[in-house]
C-alpha cells in the first residue's frame, strides 16, 4: 500500500474510534480513554488494544464485536485484532471480540 493510501486508511480508522459511543455514556472511544492503542500496517491489519470500562457488562462486549465488524468494513482493511487490558478476565474479551 503506498503512503498516501496508507494515511487515508489511518485517518479513516480514526475517525471511526473518534465517533464510536461508549454504551453507558455519551462520550466516544475516544473521549473516555477506552482506546489505548491503535496501529494500521501497510498490509491493511488494524491492531488495536481498549480497557473497557464496565467489565461485567454483556452489553459492553457486544459493542466491542460490533466495533471490530465495523472497522474490518472499512475500505482497506484487511483485519482487526482487538487487545482487552486493564479488566478481570481480559484474555477471555480478547478472544471473545477476535473470535
Amino acid at each position: 500500500m503506498n503512503e498516501r493510501k496508507l494515511k487515508a486508511l489511518k485517518l479513516r480508522v480514526v475517525k471511526l474510534f473518534a465517533s464510536w459511543k461508549e454504551p453507558h455514556e455519551e462520550t466516544t472511544y475516544n473521549q473516555s480513554d477506552i482506546v489505548q492503542s491503535i496501529d494500521v500496517s501497510e498490509q491493511g491489519i488494524v491492531d488495536y488494544t481498549i480497557a473497557p470500562k464496565h467489565p461485567h457488562c454483556p452489553c459492553c462486549l457486544l459493542d466491542a464485536v460490533d466495533l471490530k465488524k465495523r472497522i474490518e468494513s472499512i475500505k482497506g482493511v484487511s483485519k482487526a485484532t482487538c487487545t482487552v487490558v486493564g479488566i478481570p478476565g481480559a484474555e477471555k474479551w480478547s478472544r471473545s471480540i477476535n473470535g
